[in-house]
C-alpha cells in the first residue's frame, strides 16, 4: 500500500486481484530510472484483465481513506 510516510509495499498479481475485488485502487509499478518519481511510474489498473496481463510486474495498492 501507499502510506503517508512515503513507504511503499508491493504485491504480486494474485494479491493485487484480491485487493481489486475488495474495491481498492491498484497500480502497476514500472522500473524506475534514477531521476524518476515513483508517482510518474505507476499506471492505475481498471479491470481484472489488466491486472492479469501485468503478471510478472509488482503492484501497489492505494490505501483507503478511512476518515
Amino acid at each position: 500500500m501507499m502510506y503517508g510516510n512515503n513507504e511503499i509495499q508491493t504485491y504480486t498479481m494474485s494479491k493485487a486481484l484480491e485487493f481489486y475485488e475488495k474495491g481498492y485502487e491498484v497500480y502497476i509499478a514500472h522500473p524506475l530510472d534514477e531521476d524518476d518519481n515513483i508517482v510518474d511510474d505507476l499506471d492505475k489498473m481498471n479491470s481484472e484483465e489488466e491486472i492479469i496481463e501485468g503478471d510478472g510486474h509488482l503492484f501497489i495498492i492505494k490505501e483507503r481513506n478511512t476518515k
